[in-house]
């Protein structure tokens, strides 16, 4: 069982380094060929179709977890009245879209609602994000019902193509020097993701998953009753956490303009691929704190001594990136970009450490109290919002996610209760670990200064990256990737 998970932890993972890493490069491509200020306004109102994805996303994970627990109990009718739930829910998901975005385009349309100089037909660009959204909501269903039969590589790999197409465009459409508009951006988002849904549809084919509304729910419908409340409370937590994204990007939209969502967006795509990348490998946390409770401490410190270094590492890889972005790419005064991702890192890594035990409570259906943490989180970070951002711009929007993260991660850690004996496991070396965190933290906090301060000394960037070198050359989880992925090592 540890193989599987480590399996599945490790395509997961490479397969959303590459998802993140595709997507980074098709926002700063898109930036490029449609300009910071179009770029912007595609980038707010594409946020609110995010956080309806998220929502369906919440019903999904559910549906992973109601499918792990039936294939553990050897109850094959519960897993089709699930997965038959799952797909009404699904219909009536989307045509609740389809009605909501005709209403939006309209509504953006003749009210002027987009604010500053939106792109020439914003009102097609809405409807295409609808479309956009639709098709994801059909990806996400066929990678948790693919996930929920114990394959989270597959789900996760066969939905690579579809971003590395749309970035192998964008690239070819920069190098040619073709013109590329708001609504041409969009539909190209849209080919992508059909081609990430035929693959998931073909692979979910392959694996003998029905896709089918007739289960009888007789006899079962305390199980998809239970699995809607689930899915119900869980969208009630996304969305108090998610609005948060949204609400930040129309702030900043209309107290310092279209092209500070673009720098924005842009930031947080690097804040919120590395959480993905990482949540992506720890979702074998969902089995485990549905089936063995007891294993989540002693999972969680190995788990967190494996990774503690490379997170860091990757934070101090993203700060060197943008920097390169905002002064060779953008051409801009990075100074404010520097501070808004440092202070984001703060609050990135704090929920990257509370991530397993985040997913363990899902797991154990323990959701009255994520919900009522999450709103804490987001009540916090709204009026943080309201009144940061006026007040310091970008960086304001950071305020209130580090302060909101704080207790976030206080308040989780607690609930799991940890016990102090599993740090003392002799099989994780916390000791070392600890020592190579703080090198890496040191790294950071240098590579950040550096990148603030103008970046005007190439020797200490040359000191950094040499760093960074020597300390990944050392982790065991490089060596464990290594070993997983290249034939013939041992």
């Amino acid at each position: 069982m540890a193989g599987l998970h480590f399996r599945n932890a490790s395509w997961s993972g490479l397969a959303a380094s590459i998802k993140a890493a595709a997507g980074l490069l098709s926002a700063l491509l898109a930036i490029r060929l449609l300009g910071a200020g179009d770029y912007g306004h595609v980038a707010t109102w594409l946020s609110l179709f995010v956080l309806y994805l998220s929502l369906n996303s919440s019903a999904f994970t559910m549906l992973v977890v109601r499918l792990m627990a039936a294939g553990s109990d050897a109850v094959p009718i519960d897993r089709e009245a699930a997965t038959a739930a799952a797909v009404k829910f699904s219909i009536c998901s989307l045509a609740f879209l389809a009605a909501a975005t005709v209403l939006l385009s309209a509504l953006v349309v003749r009210l002027s609602l987009a604010g500053g100089e939106p792109p020439a037909g914003f009102g097609t660009v809405i409807l295409l994000m609808g479309l956009l959204t639709a098709i994801q909501i059909g990806v996400a269903l066929q990678a948790a019902i693919i996930e929920g039969a114990g394959r989270l590589d597959l789900a996760t790999k066969w939905q690579l193509v579809g971003p590395l197409a749309v970035v192998a465009v964008l690239a070819t459409s920069f190098v040619t020097g073709i013109a590329f508009r708001a609504d041409a951006y969009l539909t190209l988002l849209c080919v992508g993701g059909a081609i990430d849904m035929t693959l998931l549809w073909n692979a979910r084919g392959a694996l003998g998953l029905s896709l089918s509304l007739s289960a009888s729910l007789a006899g079962n419908s305390s199980g998809v009753l239970q699995l809607l409340r689930s899915g119900g409370l869980l969208q009630a937590t996304s969305l108090l956490n998610v609005f948060l994204e949204p609400v930040n990007k129309f702030l900043l939209n209309h107290f310092t303009g279209s092209a500070s969502v673009a720098i924005y967006d842009l930031a947080m795509k690097v804040i919120w691929g590395i959480q993905h990348l990482v949540g992506a490998a720890m979702r074998v946390f969902l089995h485990i704190g549905s089936q063995d409770s007891s294993a989540v401490g002693r999972t969680f410190v190995k788990a967190i001594a494996l990774l503690g270094v490379p997170v860091v590492t990757m934070h101090t890889a993203g700060t060197l990136f943008l920097f390169g972005v905002a002064r060779y790419w953008m051409a801009i005064d990075g100074t404010q970009l520097m501070i808004l991702f440092g202070v984001a890192t703060i609050s990135n890594l704090g929920m990257i450490f509370v991530t397993p035990l985040y997913l363990s409570l899902i797991g154990r259906h323990d959701l009255i109290f994520i919900f009522r943490v999450q709103a804490l989180l987001a009540v916090v970070n709204v009026l943080a919002s309201c009144v940061a951002i006026p007040l310091f711009g970008l960086v304001g929007a950071a305020i209130g996610l580090l302060v909101a993260t704080g207790l976030n991660v206080v308040a989780i850690y607690l609930r799991c209760r940890i016990e102090a004996e599993v740090f003392n496991n002799p099989e994780v070396p916390l000791l070392r670990t600890k020592r190579r965190v703080v090198l890496a933290i040191g790294l950071l906090v240098a590579s950040i200064a550096w990148a603030t301060t103008g970046g005007g000394q190439p020797l200490v960037l040359l000191a950094i990256l040499a760093g960074l070198g020597v300390m990944m050359a050392g982790e065991p989880l490089v060596s464990r990737m290594i070993d997983q992925f290249i034939p013939g090592r041992t």
